[in-house]
């Protein structure tokens, strides 16, 4: 692995442009350039040793995914004292969601970072985000979780409008139910009936408020029946759809 490590931070394609690019985006200077450029490696075009380790930035995303996680949960509790655990666990999904970690590394390019083969590389919907996570885990490796934390709060964190970021629906399902536990209601969802082949059946989902059937929604699986139904609530309900975005 070391000298797969060693290959890395020598190729040509990322030289010393490259390293410029990552202390712009992070703000600290690279001293394990070989751990930036396994965090750029996306697994289509990583490798695979002879014991059956990947090189690849998985491992980094991660570790990345945890840090991520950890700074944000601690950031929400000091800038919101007031707010109750369901609300700052509903932001923090929203932070973390996969659709939001994909605008953050739009936003910084990182996909001009990557090495990816593009038949498989450009079909990931997660490539932006996944290669975000995996530069927070090799600036942990390189400097620290203070780091780490300052990168994220400086960079990130304090120039989001955490407010607007609120109003977003991880689902309609699950705006559905927070509605409901804010207003007491009971939402539940009920299978219907099944058609088709068994190999390839439709779903039918009632989304019922207390016993009183709001909507239904088909799908080829319940959970997207499910998800077919809440939205239908949400219009029955007159309530805000804010934009939807999924954690992967």
């Amino acid at each position: 692995m070391l000298s797969f490590l060693k290959k890395l931070s020598s190729r040509p394609s990322k030289g010393e442009n490259f390293f410029v690019k990552i202390e712009a985006i992070t703000g600290f200077k690279v001293q394990k350039g070989a751990i930036y450029q396994l965090a750029f490696t996306h697994s289509s075009a990583g490798k695979e040793l002879k014991n059956g380790q990947k090189l690849n930035n998985e491992r980094l995303e991660f570790l990345g995914d945890a840090i991520l996680g950890a700074v944000i949960t601690d950031y929400l509790y000091r800038i919101y004292p007031n707010r109750e655990e369901g609300e700052l666990t509903s932001l923090r999904s929203k932070l973390v969601s996969r659709k939001h970690l994909n605008e953050l590394g739009d936003g910084m390019n990182l996909d001009q970072l990557l090495d990816f083969t593009p038949s498989r590389g450009t079909k990931a919907k997660s490539l932006k985000g996944d290669a975000f996570e995996a530069l927070i885990g090799a600036l942990y490796l390189d400097h620290g979780y203070e780091a780490c934390q300052k990168f994220l709060e400086r960079k990130v964190l304090k120039k989001l409008n955490l407010e607007s970021l609120s109003l977003r629906l991880t689902s309609y399902k699950s705006g559905l139910l927070e509605w409901s536990q804010k207003e007491k209601k009971q939402i539940s969802f009920q299978l219907i009936r099944t058609e088709g082949k068994s190999h390839d059946p439709i779903y039918h989902v009632a989304c019922l408020l207390g016993k009183q059937e709001l909507s239904q929604g088909s799908a080829a699986t319940k959970k997207k029946a499910e998800e077919e139904s809440a939205k239908a609530a949400f219009q029955v309900l007159n309530l805000p759809h804010g934009e939807v975005q999924t954690r992967a």
